[in-house]
C-alpha cells in the first residue's frame, strides 16, 4: 500500500517543503510603497462586508490622481478583499489602515513613516499571508504544469526553478497584486493544458474544465488587468491546438465535417469568454455604474499611468534592443528589483531591510553569470525541444502548442512595454523556467530512454 502511494508522498512532500521555504522569508522582505496602497484599499472589504454598503463601491469621473475611486478602478478586486479578510481575521480593523492613498509617492520615505502611511507591523504580516498562500498555491500550479512537459522530473525541476528564484519569491511574498496575479494566471495555465490534452487524448472536454477556464480566467484579469495577456493566451491556446488537430489529426474527414468538428470548442470558447467578461463585472463594483465607459476610463487611466511613470524615470522609455535584452536576461541573470523610486536609495531604512534580506538564504538562490547563463542556454534547449518531436520529452504537441501561443503573445507584450521594471516580466519567469526544465529533461532523456 505504502509503495502504491510513494510517488504521491514524495511530490506532496517535496511541495511543502518548497512551500515551507518560500513562506519563511516573508517577515524579512523588504518593505515597497505599493504594499500600502493596496493595504489601503483593502477597506472596500469593510465597505462591502462590515458595514455593508456596496453601494458606496460604485465609481464615477472624475478620477483624480490618487483618488479613491481612481485606485478602485486601476486595481483589481481579488488582493484588496483578500487582504481584507486577513487582517479583519486577525482582529484588526478599518482605524487600522494607512490614510489615503496608502503611500504618498510624492513624500519621501521618511516623511511617509511619519504620517501614518507605512503600515504597522502586525497590519503588514496579515496582508502579505494572503501574498504567501496565492504564492503557495502558484507553487503547487507550476508543479502540475511541469507534469504535462515531461513528467515528474520536469516537475519537480520547474517547480525549484520557479521556487528559488529571487525575483519570484521577492514580489510574490510582498502584499502586491503579483503574487495572486502568478497564482491565477498559472493555474490558467494548467486548466488550459488539461482541456487540450484532454481533446487530443478523446475528442472532448467535461463542462467542469469549461467552469474551471471560466473562474481561473475571472480571477486572472480580477488580480491584475495585465493578465489579459495570458488569458488570450489561454483561449488562442485552446483555438490554436483544436485547429492542428482538426487539420492535421481528423484522419479521412472532408472540409465540412472538419468544420463541424471546430463548431463546438469554438462555441465553447466564445460562452466562456462572455461568461468570463460577465463574472468579472459581477466581482468588480467599479465596474457596476456603466461597464462599457468604466472599461474606456480604465484605459485611459493606464496610458496616463505609463505616459506619467515615462515622464518622471530618467532611464524611460526603454528602447526595442533594451527590451530584447531584458527579455533574454530577467528569468535568471539580474538581480531582484527591490524598488523603482531612485530616491528610495537613500532611505537608511530600506537599504538596511534589503541588506538583511539579501544576506539571508531565504532570498533564494542568486543564480550568478555562470550558473544564470547555463539556465539561459537550457531555455534556449528547451525552447527547441517543445518543437522537434524527437527531442520533446513529452508527446503532446498541444501542450507545446498553448506553451507558445501564451509566450508569443507575452513576448510581443513586453516588446511594446516602455518601462523598465522588473514587475512587468514576472508572469514571463515562469515560462522561461519551464522552457529551462524541458531542456534539462530533454537531455537528460537522450542518456535515460524512459523518464516518467
Amino acid at each position: 500500500m505504502i509503495t502504491r502511494y510513494r510517488p504521491r508522498i514524495i511530490e506532496a512532500f517535496w511541495l511543502t517543503l518548497l512551500i515551507l521555504y518560500a513562506a519563511s522569508g516573508m517577515k524579512i522582505t523588504p518593505f515597497h510603497g505599493d504594499e500600502a496602497m493596496h493595504i489601503y484599499t483593502s477597506r472596500d472589504y469593510a465597505i462591502a462586508f462590515i458595514n455593508r454598503q456596496p453601494e458606496q463601491l460604485l465609481v464615477v469621473p472624475p478620477f483624480d490622481m490618487d483618488s479613491t475611486p481612481r485606485l478602485r478602478l486601476l486595481n483589481g478586486s481579488v488582493m484588496r478583499y483578500s487582504v481584507g479578510l486577513s487582517w479583519h481575521l486577525a482582529g484588526l480593523a478599518e482605524n487600522d489602515l494607512p490614510p489615503r492613498p496608502g503611500w504618498d509617492w510624492g513624500m519621501f520615505y521618511d516623511q511617509n513613516v511619519e504620517t501614518g502611511h507605512r503600515p504597522t507591523e502586525p497590519l503588514l504580516f496579515a496582508a502579505r499571508t494572503v501574498a504567501v498562500i496565492y504564492l503557495a498555491l502558484s507553487i503547487i500550479a507550476i508543479y502540475g504544469i511541469g507534469t504535462y512537459f515531461g513528467g515528474r522530473l520536469t516537475a519537480f525541476i520547474v517547480s525549484a526553478l520557479y521556487t528559488f528564484n529571487p525575483i519570484i519569491l521577492l514580489n510574490g511574498r510582498r502584499a502586491l497584486v503579483e503574487s495572486a496575479l502568478l497564482c491565477f494566471a498559472l493555474l490558467l495555465i494548467l486548466v488550459t493544458l488539461h482541456i487540450v490534452r484532454q481533446r487530443e487524448q478523446h475528442g472532448k472536454t467535461r463542462w467542469y474544465a469549461w467552469l474551471a477556464l471560466i473562474l481561473a480566467s475571472t480571477l486572472t484579469l480580477a488580480s491584475k488587468y495585465s493578465g489579459t495577456v495570458l488569458v488570450a493566451g489561454a483561449f488562442g491556446g485552446i483555438f490554436a491546438a483544436e485547429c492542428f488537430r482538426v487539420c492535421f489529426r481528423a484522419g479521412q474527414q472532408t472540409i465540412v465535417a472538419r468544420l463541424k468538428m471546430l463548431l463546438k470548442p469554438v462555441s465553447a470558447l466564445i460562452v466562456s469568454g462572455l461568461l468570463t467578461i460577465l463574472l468579472l463585472i459581477v466581482i468588480s463594483p467599479a465596474f457596476w455604474s456603466d461597464p462599457i465607459n468604466r472599461a474606456r476610463d480604465l484605459a485611459v487611466m493606464l496610458q496616463e499611468q505609463v505616459e506619467v511613470v515615462v515622464s518622471i524615470q530618467p532611464d524611460a522609455p526603454t528602447t526595442i534592443p533594451q527590451r530584447i535584452e531584458d527579455i533574454i536576461t530577467q528569468p535568471f541573470l539580474r538581480s531582484p528589483q527591490f524598488f523603482e523610486q531612485a530616491s528610495w536609495a537613500d532611505a537608511a531604512p530600506i537599504t538596511a531591510e534589503i541588506e538583511h534580506y539579501m544576506a539571508s538564504p531565504l532570498s533564494g538562490i542568486q543564480w550568478g553569470v555562470i550558473f544564470g547563463s547555463v539556465l539561459t542556454l537550457l531555455a534556449l534547449v528547451g525552447t527547441v525541444a517543445t518543437l522537434w518531436p524527437r527531442l520533446r520529452p513529452y508527446d503532446s504537441y498541444s501542450v507545446s502548442i498553448v506553451l507558445w501561443v501564451c509566450l508569443l503573445l507575452m513576448l510581443a507584450n513586453l516588446l511594446v512595454n516602455p518601462l523598465p521594471w522588473q514587475r512587468y516580466y514576472l508572469a514571463y519567469i515562469p515560462l522561461v523556467g519551464l522552457l529551462s526544465a524541458v531542456g534539462i529533461t530533454a537531455l537528460l532523456q537522450q542518456f535515460r530512454p524512459k523518464i516518467t
